[in-house]
């Protein structure tokens, strides 16, 4: 398999938007080649953690299933809208720097581009208007219509937790065609501007002089629901934990200092927490990175090196070692049989 992967925490929520419409999460999944231990809300009432990445073309294609099944051709724009803050919370002292949106955006970005393999986000910046363009490598994925509301739903989710709500896009571009004059009605309430298709670019626009406001919004927004997901009953400490370091291996902030941080939390209060639940961080740093890397062996779009940096090792050497220490063999042997198996 040669695809690249997308955290799991971009599915939160998905299961309640299937199960408001009557269809059954399970058999989508199962559609769409994906093993039902995905599931977020059911992980996240375990200690465990199976599933912490999904191939990035069956995210697409379950949202395209569940499109087409369900009769719900809103579904990718309905989930980037309930889109939990939480996936940006590896970068909360990051942003608590930023001066302005335009700052906070670069950090987005970056952080986007090393979470999600293969997609590539653009910034223009002129006087008076401002464009973020969004990129994809895979043919395929580029030209379905939910990775395409996905894309853009998702980045003006970004906006409204930085600026609120009432912000004014200029505009909407979109790669694909649509004739239907009620479905583009409903894009551009959705939107809240004028929609374009057949354009050259999927990309939205807003005027240049929001990228000097305050970032302070987005800070409370992710903090609020840090809070909430640590607090809620459905849902188990290691669990959340688990899920944040596997957000933050790849940005390179995956100490405990980095974590606790992250979580709102003092590095104290988190060791006591993770104590009275019979284990340690690092015990949880170790588990997080051999299950990210049992997955990412699987697919040959990763050299082991890339391997080695998403999972925060400085080098192949390290994680070499690592592995071995957790597994007994060394990472290439198990690439190898994987393959011998195929």
């Amino acid at each position: 398999m040669s695809t690249p992967y997308i955290n799991s925490s971009f599915l939160n929520g998905f299961s309640q938007l299937v199960i408001l419409k009557g269809g059954n999460p399970a058999a989508l999944y199962e559609l769409a080649g994906l093993d039902k231990e995905v599931f977020i809300e059911e992980n996240l009432l375990s200690r465990e953690i199976k599933n912490l990445l999904i191939p990035f073309d069956k995210f697409v294609d379950l949202l395209e299933i569940t499109s087409l099944q369900l009769n719900y051709p809103d579904v990718a724009m309905e989930l980037a809208r309930q889109q939990s803050m939480m996936i940006l919370a590896p970068l909360r002292s990051q942003l608590n720097q930023c001066e302005n949106v335009l700052q906070a955006v670069h950090v987005i970005v970056k952080y986007l581009k090393i979470l999600v393999s293969g997609y590539q986000v653009e910034i223009k910046i002129d006087p008076q208007l401002s464009r973020i363009s969004f990129f994809v490598e895979s043919e395929k994925v580029k030209n379905l219509v939910q990775y395409q509301d996905y894309a853009l739903a998702s980045a003006v989710a970004i906006l409204h937790g930085m600026l609120g709500k009432s912000f004014p896009l200029r505009s909407c571009y979109f790669l694909r065609d649509e004739k239907d004059a009620e479905r583009i009605s409903e894009y551009t309430r959705y939107f809240g501007c004028p929609v374009a298709f057949n354009s050259e670019v999927l990309a939205i626009t807003a005027e240049s002089s929001i990228l000097e406001k305050d970032v302070a919004p987005l800070i409370k927004e992710i903090d609020a629901q840090v809070n909430a997901a640590l607090s809620s009953s459905n849902t188990d400490l290691i669990a959340n934990v688990s899920r944040m370091i596997s957000l933050s291996l790849a940005n390179g902030s995956s100490s405990i200092v980095d974590i606790a941080a992250a979580m709102n939390l003092s590095q104290r209060t988190l060791q006591r927490k993770l104590g009275d639940k019979k284990t340690s961080y690092s015990a949880l740093l170790d588990s997080v990175r051999f299950s990210m890397a049992n997955q990412y062996l699987k697919s040959t779009y990763y050299r082991l090196t890339d391997i080695a940096l998403l999972l925060g090792y400085s080098n192949l050497s390290s994680f070499s070692r690592a592995y071995f220490r957790y597994a007994g063999m060394y990472p290439m042997e198990v690439r190898k049989r994987i393959n011998y198996t195929l």
